[in-house]
């Protein structure tokens, strides 16, 4: 909270002459070293909890794929009497997730088939004689969830690992084995310790807060055994994170989630900054890290010598010294401020780039703001520009991925939506009012789409191919889909575009697609392939021989509990094995 009574700079450099001259520099060094010091506690603690977060995070990002695919293993597999039939499938899912060394099914019976990554091998074994089987089959069958189990040694791997197991059923609910993945410590090691090359920043994790899960000698391959505690690791300096010289640091009030502590070794201080997370497995993990604070110290303690200096010297100098410093010194700060406020309120065009200024530490400041609004600027410039070719939600992503987007596989409902009589209709228009009619057409349609939670994947001539549940998750997709597909067909029933009247179709289909960017080198499109989208278009095309506006497969309709359907017919349509059910809603749905 800001003081009522605050004195401008200005004026204590001006009048602070003679006695009052001390008495005022006296006051303006004790306030300043105050102020920076409780800056330089919360710039600490901000980077602490930063530094936390992010190891949180890749964490998070590194084993909750882990997690996800235990649960679609769950959902989709309801059948392991031959797990050989699954070879493609498991083989696949390893494919998603590159962290995993291998994965394994085991039957009631005992009976496994292990899928490797390595030289994509599957064994097949039986373990029902295993003395640790019929425990271990009892945990999961009771544990009825997925769940991160206690870090073990296997010769599977010949490596430390995580195990992440998950019951399956069959469809009449009846618990019929185990789904079970495997994460080797060395791979979360090296992969913790790429995250943190060169900063001089030593992270880790620790299993019960006595043995390491997670540490840069890990992922150099030196441990072998399950896990070593913090004495028999070699780290001397972690070894004493629960013995500190100081258990409580002057960032310690700042921090939030955050614990700090520190210990002396030799001429160095090393400070300690951790965290406990209860999420993966029976017994706490504390993600931290270390860094050697000596240098900062030394480093800290120059400037302040630096300004105490300078400080002695405005002293011996003149009042109209002081008046010329004061600006030279109030000035640019005060631009700072100001432009500063402008990026709080959003008006990054406002700002005009700040002038330099003969004090090295407020130069390399404005410096570093123009820059960042620099930045500010290019990348609003160029989500605005992404979004204008992509959608949002693959723009945000990447973005965030660094410009790359991964492969997704998943279930989505697909809405393909074509113009009727378009071929006429351009001959009849022209080039030119044919673009504008469908930049309006568009533009409403993608409107509705985007409100109802779908993501325009593809313009193709006057056809709109958009999904649903990818890249969004929405577990409501199909409903979304059929909303959608409605309100599109009122609002083209309703309105022209351009001053001319448009008829669509539109089919909907729902199933597995493969989402991600296509294309050659350097030249990208992120979209959807597989049968549902191709089935999805040809519903669409189906249109012309019932009459109707809107068709739908069985498999979404599975979905829909919320409208009335009429089922039009059961057809076989190219490209599929067999036959299907097409409906459209009901005259008293709409």
């Amino acid at each position: 909270m800001a003081s009522r009574h605050r004195i401008p700079i200005t004026a204590i450099t001006v009048f602070g002459a003679s006695g009052l001259l001390a008495i005022s520099v006296g006051i303006v060094l004790y306030l300043g070293f105050g102020q920076a010091a409780e800056t330089t506690r919360q710039l600490w603690a901000d980077k602490s909890e930063t530094l936390i977060n992010s190891m949180e995070h890749s964490l998070d990002a590194r084993l909750k794929p882990v997690r996800d695919q235990a649960l679609w293993v769950a959902h989709d597999v309801r059948d392991i009497s031959t797990p050989e039939t699954l070879d493609d499938y498991f083989f696949g899912s390893l494919a998603a997730t590159p962290q995993v060394a291998g994965i394994a099914v085991i039957s009631k019976s005992g009976n496994s088939r292990r899928w490797h990554r390595e030289n994509r091998l599957a064994i097949n074994e039986d373990w029902s004689q295993k003395p640790w089987f019929e425990d271990y089959l009892g945990q999961v069958e009771s544990a009825n969830a997925p769940v991160w189990r206690e870090p073990v040694f296997t010769e599977t791997v010949s490596s430390s690992i995580l195990l992440h197991d998950i019951p399956l059923h069959n469809t009449e609910g009846e618990f019929i084995g185990v789904f079970a993945q495997i994460i080797p410590l060395q791979e979360l090691s090296a992969y913790l310790a790429r995250s943190h090359t060169e900063t001089g920043i030593t992270p880790f994790v620790l299993y019960n807060r006595e043995y390491v899960l997670a540490h840069p000698a890990i992922s150099a391959g030196s441990l072998q055994q399950p896990l070593a505690n913090l004495d028999e690791l070699g780290d001397l300096v972690l070894q004493r994170i629960w013995s500190p010289d100081e258990k409580a640091l002057f960032i310690s009030k700042a921090l939030q989630d955050t614990k700090a502590s520190g210990i002396f070794r030799g001429d160095d201080y090393y400070m300690f900054l951790y965290r406990d997370l209860t999420r993966y497995g029976p017994a706490p993990w504390t993600i931290g890290a270390y860094l050697n604070t000596t240098l900062l110290a030394d480093e800290q303690t120059e400037n302040i010598f630096r300004a105490l200096v300078i400080g002695l010297v405005v002293l011996v100098m003149a009042i109209f010294a002081s008046i010329y410093v004061g600006n030279k010194v109030s000035t640019p700060v005060k631009q700072i401020v100001r432009a500063a406020n402008a990026v709080d309120a959003g008006e990054l065009d406002s700002i005009a780039q700040l002038g330099g200024s003969y004090i090295r530490e407020l130069d390399d400041a404005g410096n570093a703001f123009n820059n960042m609004v620099k930045g500010l600027r290019e990348r609003r410039v160029i989500r605005e520009t992404l979004g204008r070719f992509v959608p949002e939600e693959v723009a945000s992503s990447l973005l965030a991925g660094g410009g790359t987007i991964p492969v997704q596989q998943t279930e989505a409902t697909v809405l393909f939506c074509d113009i009727e009589a378009f071929t006429k209709l351009t001959e009849v228009l022209g080039p030119v009012k044919i673009v504008e009619v469908l930049n309006a057409y568009f533009s409403d349609m993608v409107e509705i789409l985007e409100r109802h939670g779908g993501v325009v994947t593809q313009f193709q001539g006057d056809a709109i191919l958009a999904t649903f549940n990818v890249p969004i998750t929405d577990t409501s997709h199909a409903t979304n889909a059929i909303k959608a597909a409605l309100e599109m067909l009122n609002c083209v029933a309703d309105r022209q575009f351009v001053g001319e009247d448009l008829n669509i179709r539109i089919g909907i289909n729902t199933g597995s697609v493969i989402a991600g960017a296509i294309g050659a080198k350097g030249r990208l499109n992120y979209t959807v392939h597989g049968d549902a989208v191709n089935l999805a278009a040809r519903l669409e095309n189906l249109n012309k021989e019932y009459s109707t506006r809107l068709l739908i497969s069985e498999t979404s309709a599975a979905h829909l509990d919320a409208f009335e359907l009429t089922q039009i017919d059961e057809v076989t349509v190219r490209g599929q094995s067999r036959s299907i059910k097409i409906f459209t809603i009901s005259s008293n749905s709409t």
